[in-house]
């Protein structure tokens, strides 16, 4: 994972290693990957992925719509 952020760009507050849950809505279903490593904001909750995790998730997003999926739901392990 990239080098964590000092303060958040937003309210300032600090910035930890942490984990969020990635939706989306690809009009013909839904995907949702939870546990996904972030950095997350101790103060205002603001939640960042980083460049490699993001492309994890748009593969992710992606197999599931060539698949014409309803519903995805996983965990990043």
């Amino acid at each position: 994972m990239n080098r964590i952020p000092s303060k958040c760009p937003i309210c300032e507050g600090k910035v930890e290693s942490g984990k969020t849950t990635f939706t989306v809505d690809l009009t013909s279903g839904i995907v949702v990957v939870r546990n996904v490593p972030a950095f997350v904001c101790t103060q205002c909750g603001e939640e960042w992925i980083d460049d490699p995790t993001s492309v994890k998730l748009e593969a992710i997003a992606a197999r599931a719509k060539e698949q014409n999926a309803q519903i995805e739901v996983m965990a990043m392990g």
